[in-house]
Formats: structure tokens, C-alpha cells, sequence
């Protein structure tokens, strides 16, 4: 099913509908370009990291500069789609350079190139999570980074009490009819993990659950939405255009926003459809 008339230029764009959610095989680049100016709220999406992962057509074997010339493509473009309180929510790792194993700080990288492209950072969201391998010859990463960048430093949407958790302090007078407490930007280790912003990686176990073993990285759902509860209303547009797997799109049709993701291999067309569908409207994760 196509219907591209809410989001191209072009009509000839395909795009593949699932009720609110929506998909375009093809580069991401192009297809932004060819969108209409000011026309997503929230875009919340995660580039390959050039670890070499096995990701289909896209060769995630680059140089860093490669690298940083698809985050300054995909900077530019999305600029001129976001609306002017928009926000753009970049997740990156560090990683170890390939040759010297020196970590290098996607995060620090990415900043650079938004702040060039006239973006200011909101915040920088420590994302924690546990099921990952363990380092021999250094320390285990368990962290990446949610660079949230708005348009307008002096207008976005922030839904604080959208996403408000429990407050620590119990049985206090003072907090008698409060709605709860700001999230902040990492995970507090005397809390439940759904607190705060503790979310493990969907590991192999779940992903064969679901069956979900072709594609190599998979992000929670649950993160997801609440970055989308943070920064969107119901019936906003949701941008992912490394889409992956599909995994916002999902969280966009549990949160009643409309989504939009582009997807360079046109062999993860099942995956998404089938996670959209399944998925959609119960939390697996």
C-alpha cells in the first residue's frame, strides 16, 4: 500500500503503510530531500556505528570520515523537515578504532557536526544496559549515548510529566499528590532498572523469540517510547531514517504518533512489517 501525499514532493516515492506507520526502501539522504519542509516533530534514530556490522547493502567498513560525512548528510537534510520546536535524538556508542583499538567517542564526533549545522544539544542521555560481552585486555562498555539536539534552543516540546517515575523518598508529606520526578539523564542504581534510563539490549534469546536474528542491533522499545512520549502529542510524526528493523515504528504505533522510517535493504521489508504488527500494541521487552 502506498501513500506518500502527507510526506513527499515526489510522488512517485513508494511507501509502504501499515496504519500509522510508514516505510520507504531506499537511501536515506535522498529521501529526505525529498520531503516536505517542516514536517516531523521528533526524529530518534541510530546510525550504524562502522563496526563492520553486517547490515546488507550499506558497507558499515568506513574511514571516520566517511563516517562523519553521512552524519553531516543526514544532519543537513533533517534540518529543513524538522519543525521549527523539533528535535532530533542521535544514538551512537563509543568504539574502538580499528587499527590502533583506541576508543573513539562517537558521541563527541556527532556533536561537533550538529552544533556546525546550526543545532544546540539539549542533553546527552547516558542510555545503560548489561547483556553485552565482557573485555579481556580493558573495561566492558555498558553505555551509550542519546544526543537529544533541538532546532530552537528557546522552543521544543518537553513533556515532563509524560514521562515522570516515582519519587525515591516514600511515605513523605511534602509529596502528597505529586505526579512524580524528572528521569534525568542516566540511570540511578538504587532504583527498579524501568526507572531512569536503564534498558537492555534485545539480546539473542529475544531476538530468536521473535524472529528477529537477521538484523545484528536491535534497540529497546521501551526507550523509544518514552523519548517519543517526551517530545511529541499524539498524532505527531516520528522520523527514523536508519530504520533498521523497525524498532521505532513500533514504538510509534503504541504511542498513537505517526511514523515514518527509511530502510536501505529492501530485505528487512518483512521484519518491519512484521514487528509493526505484532509488536504494535503489546510491550515484549
Amino acid at each position: 500500500m502506498s501513500n506518500n501525499s502527507m510526506f513527499f514532493k515526489d510522488k512517485k516515492i513508494k511507501v509502504n503503510t501499515i496504519g500509522n506507520c510508514h516505510y520507504v526502501i531506499g537511501d536515506c539522504i535522498s529521501n529526505m530531500n525529498e520531503m516536505t519542509p517542516k514536517s516531523v516533530n521528533t526524529i530518534v534514530t541510530s546510525p550504524p556505528y562502522n563496526l563492520d556490522k553486517k547490515y546488507g547493502k550499506y558497507d558499515d567498513n568506513r574511514t571516520f570520515e566517511e563516517w562523519e560525512m553521512l552524519i553531516d548528510q543526514t544532519a543537513k537534510a533533517a534540518k529543513n523537515i524538522l519543525k521549527d520546536n523539533g528535535s532530533f535524538f542521535l544514538n551512537v556508542s563509543p568504539i574502538p578504532d580499528k587499527k590502533t583499538k583506541e576508543i573513539i567517542p562517537l558521541d563527541a564526533l556527532a556533536y561537533f557536526i550538529f552544533k556546525r549545522n546550526g543545532y544546540a544539544l539539549r542533553n546527552s542521555i547516558v542510555w545503560h544496559f548489561n547483556n553485552m560481552q565482557n573485555c579481556t585486555n580493558r573495561l566492558s562498555g555498558r553505555w551509550e549515548s542519546i544526543l537529544w539536539f533541538v532546532k530552537d534552543i528557546n522552543n521544543y516540546q518537553f513533556n515532563l510529566d509524560d514521562i515522570r517515575i516515582p519519587y525515591i523518598t516514600k511515605n513523605d508529606k511534602r509529596l502528597e499528590g505529586g505526579t512524580g520526578r524528572n528521569p534525568t539523564d542516566t540511570w540511578n542504581f538504587d532504583l527498579p532498572e524501568s526507572d531512569f534510563w536503564y534498558f537492555d539490549r534485545v539480546n539473542n534469546m529475544t531476538k530468536n523469540k521473535l524472529g528477529l536474528t537477521e538484523h545484528p542491533c536491535i534497540y529497546p522499545t521501551p526507550m523509544i517510547e518514552r523519548i517519543i512520549k517526551m517530545t511529541t502529542q499524539k498524532g505527531d510524526v516520528v522520523l527514523d531514517p536508519f530504520l533498521g528493523s523497525g524498532t521505532t515504528l513500533v514504538a510509534v504505533r503504541k504511542q498513537d504518533r505517526v511514523g515514518i522510517g527509511f530502510e536501505l535493504d529492501e530485505r528487512y521489508s518483512e521484519i518491519i512489517e512484521k514487528r509493526i504488527i505484532n509488536e504494535g500494541n503489546t510491550s515484549l521487552f
